[in-house]
């Protein structure tokens, strides 16, 4: 049976996926060859679509590539679409045959009457494949969600740059995976999975400045949610769309955002509550100038935290489930900060320094630290030289991330700073910054070092 043109089209389409990491990651057509033992000319044909290695092959891409097996499943998919081609096929020769055949006698094996008593074959055998389809995609399923939960886990980890370039294939991934048949819930699991990468890819471009791309993402994120029917993760797509809306200086936005994203939440009893409050909605009022509103939220977020035990591990920025103390207290304290308010920001902040400390999380490090540089310069007895130290060492630990939350929270620093303008460590800080949004206005983002 010849290839139908979906599949040569999946097939180009994975050559071209191939080409684009190998160029990515470094390799010329010949060293890559060697490195998955494959001659030159038929990795070249591979990546026109001319050739079509088995999955052994793409296998070892993968594990060259370090894509984490995206090539190995989409190779997967193509196979599933010639199986599914096949079964197709079948279907059509079954519903061709009479339903009986027309030789047959009352005594003859399986007959009753002229009828049939079992199914033909093919029709059992229809029936197997879709069930196997079933598994396969539980597998797939399984297999997005975790990357889901590692991407989640290493946002604050490795540079933006290098996590889009892991993510984007799985985005395009789940896209293929949709052009299928799920049963309901398997689909709904295709969404969410999909919800949770376009909200991964949104902040990602959020921290790479691709403003517009960043609120596309977020959006893209809500609306899968929203097709999913799932209130939580509409509630987490909401919390991250408020996050770029603040980032992006579009606080009524922000808080619009997270407020509905409260409103799905509670209906749902969903864990993100908590960010919603005090990462979405305090920080965007404290911009917009509503103390009592501030006083309110991070009073709500703290009770919410009173019924858990002290201490516990520090929760991802765009954690899947609850937002932890110390990540409360940062968001608490950026809020008052806002405001001009200094009183007890400092305990929070020493909170927050503890644990993202332990975790070794430079951006939360850097962020805490700036915001306690602030507050060192608004208490009665300002202390200029402490706040520019710990400004260096904010800048310093994300010399390699350069995070947009960091820059902007640097900016707001030096703008608080203004009366200590002639203080010469605090005109290094501001060196630091300039130095570093220079390079990023002129340097396209780094891709991954080849393995």
């Amino acid at each position: 049976m010849a290839d139908s043109d979906e599949i040569r089209t999946a097939r180009r389409a994975l050559g071209r996926r191939l080409a684009q990491l190998r160029k990515a990651a470094g390799h010329t057509q010949h060293g890559f060859a060697r490195l998955v033992q494959y001659g030159r000319s038929s990795v070249a044909n591979t990546e026109t679509g001319h050739q079509h290695p088995d999955r052994a092959f793409w296998s070892r891409c993968d594990t060259v590539l370090q894509t984490g097996g995206v090539l190995a499943a989409e190779y997967d998919h193509i196979a599933d679409l010639g199986r599914r081609r096949r079964l197709s096929a079948i279907q059509g020769t079954t519903r061709s045959r009479p339903a009986a055949p027309t030789h047959t006698s009352p005594n003859a094996p399986g007959v009753d009457g002229g009828f049939v008593l079992w199914e033909l074959e093919e029709s059992i055998d229809a029936r197997r494949l879709a069930l196997k389809s079933a598994t396969d995609d539980d597998a797939r399923l399984a297999y997005l969600e975790n990357e889901v939960r590692t991407a989640i886990t290493d946002n604050e980890r490795l540079t933006p740059a290098v996590l889009m370039v892991r993510m984007r294939p799985l985005r395009a991934y789940v896209d293929q995976l949709m052009a299928g048949r799920q049963h309901p819930p398997q689909r709904a699991r295709l969404y969410t999975a999909a919800a949770h990468l376009s909200g991964i890819l949104g902040a990602l471009a959020l921290d790479l400045r691709a403003f517009r791309v960043a609120h596309a993402y977020a959006a893209e994120a809500f609306d899968l949610a929203d097709a999913a029917e799932q209130p939580d993760v509409q509630a987490w797509a909401r919390a991250t769309q408020s996050l770029i809306a603040f980032y992006t200086g579009d606080y009524h936005d922000a808080l619009a955002y997270a407020q509905d994203g409260l409103r799905r939440a509670s209906a749902s009893a969903s864990p993100h509550r908590l960010r919603l409050t005090i990462n979405g909605e305090a920080r965007a009022l404290a911009r917009l100038g509503d103390r009592y509103g501030v006083d309110r939220a991070v009073d709500r977020a703290f009770t919410m935290l009173s019924d858990r035990p002290p201490g516990g591990q520090v929760s991802a920025s765009l954690s899947l489930g609850p937002y932890c103390r110390a990540r409360t207290a940062a968001n608490a304290a950026t809020a008052y900060l806002a405001l001009g308010r200094s009183a007890g920001v400092t305990d929070h902040l020493t909170t927050a320094i503890t644990a993202f400390d332990a975790a070794a999380l430079a951006g939360p490090r850097a962020l805490s630290r700036l915001d306690l540089a602030t507050a060192y310069l608004h208490t009665d007895n300002p202390d200029p030289e402490q706040a520019a130290t710990l400004a260096v060492e904010a800048l310093t630990l994300t010399a390699k991330q350069r995070f947009e939350s960091v820059h902007q929270r640097a900016r707001q620093f030096l703008a608080g700073a203004q009366p200590f303008v002639r203080h010469p460590r605090l005109r290094h800080v501001a060196d630091m910054l300039a130095d570093r949004t220079q390079l990023d206005a002129t340097t396209p983002p780094a891709l991954p070092s080849p393995p």
